[in-house]
């Protein structure tokens, strides 16, 4: 395997052997805004921080701009500058007549400060000044390829491309390059989503071609989201709940909602159909966890496709000291150990049986969570839909009355999501776009989020990262 330079995006090395193969030029292509600068500011950083020589050489930026820019997501050049680790190149002056002069100036600089990481920003802007494309694939192809490549220096090489187009660049780089990564935008629901797509890389094993990534704080990749590394006792620490509201023991979920959980409200929670039960039980075990440490009840109906042991066997990993705490509803007939029967022949029994231990279940000082998967109970009473409408607006005012919390679970196709979104306080959607767990508020409108966990090795704390 040849070798490899880190990205400074382990996310992205992960899938790549570890990094962009050495002395290779790379084209960074993509519309105006969809995160070039970003990423190539962040490999030439990684690379400093490793002990390498870099060169950002700049057809389109001030050297203060730069420097501002990439300071604010704690990126200081400046102070690589002065120590003698990077070279800014500022030729937004450039002439026609000076391209060959400027092309060599890049060589000589390269050669000179012993530079192992080159960004050119951007060919697009300095193929401009040459009369012929014949010229411009010369001197990528000759002076740049060749010699930068003699001087083993990993080289991106930045590219415009034309909104509305998919042609990268002049149409000659990819052919040229070593590999061509593509940024790209996407508007969904009214958000734009960002991706970073790999075109292609050369004597490179790619284990996942399309990736999401944020630059909210900085260049930022989603992995997939991995359930498992959230099954442990430890990834969900306390946070302490407030006068009106509840945590949901994910930080950033809690500022999300404005404080976490209001007491005394309805939260809906649509589940798209890719969204597989462990990950939506991952999602939803800091908010059980955080409820049970806190002192309060829970009550849960699985949603449809899992059977109750599977629920209590996830809880017993995550909080593994406070399944009595939890009360978890049986609607498959199966009658596992621990649970309550819900079955019944109308669906007017599961909603009386679910009252009853409620009120079983309250306390004076304490909150009762209830989780229902509103999936599962039209899957068993489908013939008495119109009654489960009714019980619905019902129980939802009891559960406002009490001051209590409840979360409906809901799949995009279910014949009571109207029903349930229109008596809902807050619509949140759990949706996976290009493997990754995404949540995004319908009511109130938020922006996307990923739902993340932090690189391998580090806590297992789940985090929502702005994507949007």
């Amino acid at each position: 395997m040849s070798q490899r330079v880190p990205t400074g995006i382990p996310e992205l090395d992960d899938v790549i052997e570890g990094g962009l193969p050495r002395a290779g030029l790379f084209l960074v292509a993509g519309t105006p805004g969809s995160g070039k600068t970003a990423f190539s500011a962040k490999f030439l950083y990684e690379g400093i921080i490793k002990g390498d020589r870099g060169i950002y050489v700049s057809f389109a930026e001030g050297r203060e701009a730069f420097f501002s820019e990439t300071a604010r997501n704690g990126l200081d050049f400046a102070k690589a500058d002065d120590a003698g680790m990077f070279l800014y190149m500022d030729l937004l002056t450039v002439k026609n007549e000076g391209i060959p002069a400027v092309t060599q100036s890049i060589v000589d600089a390269v050669l000179d400060f012993k530079a192992s990481r080159l960004v050119i920003d951007s060919f697009s802007a300095m193929a401009q000044a040459v009369p012929q494309l014949i010229e411009a694939r010369s001197i990528l192809h000759t002076i740049l390829g060749k010699v930068i490549r003699q001087a083993e220096c990993t080289t991106l090489l930045i590219s415009e491309v034309p909104m509305g187009t998919s042609r990268l660049g002049l149409g000659i780089e990819e052919f040229v390059a070593d590999g061509v990564l593509k940024f790209t935008q996407k508007e969904i629901d009214g958000r734009v989503i960002r991706n970073l797509v790999i075109h292609k890389l050369r004597g490179t094993k790619i284990g996942r071609r399309e990736h999401m990534f944020t630059l909210d704080g900085g260049f930022r990749m989603l992995s997939p989201f991995d359930s498992s590394q959230t099954n442990n006792e430890h990834s969900h620490p306390l946070i302490k709940n407030t006068a009106s509201h509840s945590s949901t023991g994910i930080k950033s979920l809690d500022s999300v909602l404005g404080g976490g959980l209001r007491r005394g409200s309805h939260i809906l929670l649509e589940v798209g159909e890719d969204v597989s039960s462990p990950s939506l039980m991952s999602f939803l075990s800091p908010i059980i966890s955080n409820t049970v440490k806190s002192g309060d009840q829970v009550i849960c109906v699985p949603v449809n496709g899992m059977y109750p042991e599977e629920l209590q066997e996830f809880l017993r990993k995550s909080i593994p000291d406070g399944l009595a705490s939890v009360q978890i509803f049986d609607i498959t007939g199966k009658g596992g150990p621990n649970t309550v029967d819900l079955g019944g022949a109308t669906v007017l029994q599961p909603f009386d049986m679910f009252w009853k231990t409620a009120r079983k279940l309250r306390k004076p000082e304490n909150r009762l969570l209830s989780i229902i998967g509103f999936d599962a109970l039209e899957a068993k009473y489908a013939k008495d839909l119109p009654a489960m409408q009714g019980l619905i607006i019902e129980t939802i005012a009891k559960v406002r009355n009490a001051g209590d919390i409840m979360i409906s679970i809901a799949r995009p196709f279910s014949n009571t999501l109207r029903e349930l979104a229109s008596a809902s306080d807050v619509h949140l959607r759990l949706v996976q776009y290009d493997g990754v767990l995404c949540l995004l508020g319908v009511k109130p409108r938020t922006d996307y989020y990923g739902v993340s966990l932090p690189h391998k090795g580090a806590s297992a704390e789940i985090e929502l990262v702005q994507v949007s």
